[in-house]
């Protein structure tokens, strides 16, 4: 009896868990969904949470603002990140296997990216989509500092070469070709600054 009760006790927080990720994720696809049919003001947060499945109070139980439902990070977006760039760690060519490791990470989100890239051209939107990857600034950087632990000159220079060549891909990206179009401008970014670095 008290072992069941134990095991009881241990498993009803994880589904409790599972459940809270399972609807944030549903309340954030359907955000991207109906931002992308209908636009950012033709949608309301009553409609997100309809299309979702969920009540509108638990809309505010994971998001603030319709604007934070699109723009906000999965909370296992940097645990996967982390994992995509340790299994870099030590590579022979830091700077390709960077750039393999942030491609990984971005296959699932360029959907998401699509909408967020059009609603940063609005002013009051910009803010979000400045700080929707801030953690991904991170990672590069602490990843780039494993490798050279002893540079941080070119530790620094790296995360930053990196992180412009992400910044720019999504600038220049026209959010209504292929999704696919975004990697290959992130590829091209990466093997661009390689270029400059080999000479």
């Amino acid at each position: 009896m008290t072992v069941t009760a134990t095991v009881r006790r241990v498993e009803q927080p994880s589904a409790r868990e599972a459940q809270r990720r399972e609807s944030r994720r549903a309340l954030q696809a359907a955000a991207t969904e109906l931002v992308r049919q209908r636009g950012f003001a033709a949608v309301t947060v009553d409609d997100v949470a309809a299309a979702a499945g969920v009540s509108r109070r638990t809309f505010f139980n994971h998001f603030p603002t319709k604007a934070a439902a699109l723009f906000d990070p999965d909370p296992e977006d940097a645990g996967r990140l982390a994992e995509l760039l340790a299994a870099a760690d030590g590579a022979p060519d830091p700077w390709t296997a960077l750039g393999a490791a942030c491609r990984r990470y971005l296959v699932p989100h360029t959907a998401t990216l699509a909408v967020r890239r059009r609603l940063a051209e609005d002013p009051e939107l910009a803010a979000y989509a400045r700080t929707a990857y801030g953690h991904v600034a991170v990672a590069l950087d602490g990843w780039v500092r494993r490798q050279w632990p002893g540079d941080p000159l070119a530790a620094a220079l790296t995360a930053q070469a990196a992180a412009a060549v992400l910044g720019s891909a999504f600038a220049t990206w026209r959010p209504d070709d292929d999704p696919a179009a975004f990697l290959d401008l992130v590829d091209r970014g990466f093997a661009l600054v390689r270029v400059t670095l080999d000479r």
